[in-house]
């Protein structure tokens, strides 16, 4: 699958967007969420892929997907205290 895959940032991104865009996440599963989400990059391209905190936007919950040092997508991850869970905005 991986000589067929889009291994650009946009292409890598039709990945992601699926998984987490506007996705309510329950609170114990946000890490887990992520860490799928670099596994499907990385089994669809056969590149690692890591989430960074930028110091600029660790206050505004906001984190970056890097693949080979290219920046990919970065998310809001804000919890809702009423429903118990975190919901995922794409920066755009």
């Amino acid at each position: 699958m991986s000589k067929l895959m889009d291994k650009s940032p946009v292409g890598i991104n039709k990945i992601i967007r699926p998984m987490l865009d506007n996705k309510k996440i329950p609170l114990g599963d946000l890490q887990g969420t992520l860490k799928r989400i670099t596994e499907e990059v990385k089994d669809a391209t056969g590149f690692n892929a890591r989430w960074k905190r930028e110091e600029e936007s660790f206050y505004n919950g906001e984190i970056t997907l890097r693949v080979k040092n290219n920046v990919i997508c970065t998310y809001c991850i804000k919890y809702n205290a009423e429903q118990n869970l975190f919901i995922a905005t794409e920066v755009l």
